[in-house]
């Protein structure tokens, strides 16, 4: 069955909404978790947990979530996510107070192992269920609305929860996160699932292991050269893009000097600039050339952390790193948006439904583990090299892998991908 342009649109409203409150409050209650645990613990790794914790769980998860997604129906999943993090956070609400110091460590720590396995699952889940919730002609408009949300609310979280958590202390930022689950969870089930009518192979083939069943998505991934470029030169950008994430405050704080609020200026430069390109995206024509679009991005995102670390090193007065740096950020913020969305509207558009599970579970899994390299290298770096340098080195080898590796793929499109051509598929897996 055909979706139909009006359920489309509102499958998009239901979703972004869901989107909106989840992240934002998300973002909140992790501000206001930091926060609570650095006043009890007072060690600085209050903040850095979830990045130890995350990529751990991603990887012990990778292979069970993947194959989860694709024998299972994703409404049920979603639910069960969604019903299993509710719970995690009432247990932990009632756990909390009864440990003190560094002894609220201990089920934080629990807690946030079963959060991420639970997110984990219902980002894998919602890539493979795209499909079945909108037709091909708005994919685009999923994709980027709801990355907008996203952006909008990473962006005016931390404010909001830096100046709530003096007035109103933690215990009310599990209250919001529960409200945003629940939210969630009333949005999802009024939302359709159209299932495509073909046979889930993995069910097929019980006695296969896990593994096995893993590999036939990782056969699918090394067979796409293209989509196999796609993730290997998105882990490079992510990890080059951590020079802003690690850098910039060192940077701007501790050498030059300039504040939180020009570092907050400039952060929120980036984050504004990656919402305008997903509101720019949504109201697009459908994007075609695929390829073209990802040089153009990488050599504008290359060129705008060079000028950055550029610009910090002439040290110039603070109203300039401001004005200036901020016009690079969100230029760089835009460039990419048109990376990430396009990205991810080709994965959805290319792969079949029956093995996104596995395939976007091993994508995701490499950016999650990814984080912590990324992390420790650039602040080892930052330590041993003038600031302004690593800035433009980062830069200038972006646009020199951009340079040496995307023409072979110029010529590479948007797939207009319809359930005919995920048959053809599916038959030649």
């Amino acid at each position: 069955m055909e979706i139909s342009d009006h359920e489309s649109n509102m499958q998009v409203i239901k979703d972004v909404s869901s989107n909106f409150t989840s992240t934002f409050c998300g973002d909140m209650f992790s501000f206001a978790l930091g926060l609570m645990l650095l006043r009890a613990t007072g060690m600085s790794l209050s903040f850095g947990l979830s990045m130890i914790i995350m990529p751990i769980v991603t990887l012990i998860g990778l292979v069970p979530i993947g194959n989860l997604v694709d024998t299972y129906p994703h409404k049920r999943l979603l639910i069960i996510s969604l019903v299993v993090r509710i719970g995690a956070l009432l247990i932990y609400s009632i756990a909390i107070g009864h440990f003190d110091g560094s002894g609220k460590l201990i089920p934080t720590i629990g807690f946030l192992i079963i959060n991420y396995a639970s997110v984990n699952l219902s980002n894998s889940g919602y890539m493979a269920s795209v499909h079945e919730l909108v037709n091909e002609g708005h994919i685009q408009k999923l994709n980027s609305l709801s990355q907008s949300a996203a952006s909008f609310a990473s962006t005016f979280s931390p404010i909001v929860a830096a100046g709530l958590y003096v007035i109103v202390g933690f215990r009310l930022f599990i209250v919001f996160q529960l409200t945003a689950h629940v939210i969630a969870l009333v949005i999802l089930l009024t939302m359709n699932f159209h299932y495509l009518s073909y046979p889930r192979k993995s069910s097929q083939t019980p006695q296969e292991s896990q593994w096995a069943k893993f590999k036939l998505g990782l056969n699918y991934l090394m067979a796409h050269g293209f989509l196999r470029y796609l993730i290997c030169i998105a882990l490079f950008l992510n990890f080059i893009f951590a020079v802003i994430n690690v850098g910039l405050p060192f940077m701007i704080v501790e050498h030059l000097h300039l504040g939180n609020v020009t570092l907050g200026i400039l952060n929120s430069a980036d984050a504004l600039g990656m919402l305008i390109g997903n509101l720019i995206i949504s109201v697009s024509k459908e994007l075609r050339h695929l390829a073209k679009i990802l040089a153009v991005t990488m050599v504008i995102i290359g060129t705008g952390l060079a000028g950055v670390g550029a610009l910090l090193m002439a040290a110039p007065e603070q109203l300039v790193v401001q004005l200036v740096g901020s016009l690079m950020l969100f230029a760089v913020g835009m460039s990419l948006a048109f990376m990430n969305t396009p990205f991810g509207i080709y994965m959805q558009k290319t792969v079949p439904t029956e093995l996104m599970g596995r395939v976007s579970s091993t994508e995701m899994s490499l950016n999650m583990m990814s984080i912590p390299l990324e992390t420790v290298f650039y602040s080892f770096v930052f330590q041993q090299i003038p600031s302004g340098i690593v800035f433009i080195i980062s830069g200038m080898a972006l646009i020199a892998v951009t340079g040496l590796t995307m023409p072979a793929f110029m010529h590479v499109q948007m797939p207009r991908t319809d359930h005919a051509t995920q048959k053809a598929d599916r038959q030649r897996l």
